[in-house]
C-alpha cells in the first residue's frame, strides 16, 4: 500500500517540475530558444565537440528528435556538423562562435533567475533536496 505522504511527495515533485519547466520556457523565449535547444547548446558549450549520440544521452532525447533540434540550431547559426572520418555513421556537432556568444549572454541571466527560485531556501535545505532527488533516481523501477 502506498502511503499518503508518498503520493503527496510525488504530486508536489511533479508540480514543481512543471513549474520550473514553465519558468525555463518563459526565460528562454526571450532568446527564441526552446528548453531542448538550450540543453543541446549547454552540452556543447561545456564539453566541446560531441557526437549526436553523446548529446542524445546527455539531454535524454532520441536520435530522431536530436536531428530536428540540431537542424534548427544549425539554421540559427549556433552550431555546425561534421562527419567522422573513421566512421561514416557518426556525425559530430560543434558550437559556433555565435552559439558561444549566445550562451555567454544567457548564462548570467538564467543563473540570476534560478537563484530567485531558491532564494527562500538555505544551503542545507538545497543539499537535502539534492540528496533526496539522487535517492529517487537511484531506484530502478522494474517493468512487469
Amino acid at each position: 500500500m502506498v502511503h499518503k505522504k508518498t503520493l503527496d511527495s510525488f504530486a508536489c515533485l511533479m508540480q514543481t517540475n512543471r513549474y520550473m519547466q514553465d519558468q525555463m520556457k518563459d526565460w528562454l523565449h526571450k532568446y527564441k530558444l526552446t528548453f531542448t535547444e538550450y540543453s543541446v547548446l549547454q552540452v556543447l558549450h561545456q564539453k566541446g565537440r560531441q557526437s549526436v549520440q553523446q548529446i542524445s544521452k546527455s539531454v535524454w532525447l532520441t536520435s530522431g528528435s536530436m536531428t530536428y533540434v540540431i537542424d534548427r540550431l544549425q539554421e540559427k547559426g549556433y552550431l555546425s556538423r561534421s562527419d567522422c572520418k573513421e566512421d561514416r555513421r557518426v556525425v559530430f556537432v560543434t558550437i559556433t562562435n555565435a552559439g558561444k556568444e549566445l550562451m555567454e549572454l544567457i548564462s548570467p541571466y538564467l543563473l540570476e533567475q534560478i537563484s530567485t527560485l531558491f532564494q527562500q531556501t538555505t544551503e542545507e535545505e538545497q543539499q537535502l533536496l539534492i540528496d533526496i532527488l539522487h535517492k529517487i533516481t537511484q531506484n530502478k523501477l522494474t517493468h512487469t
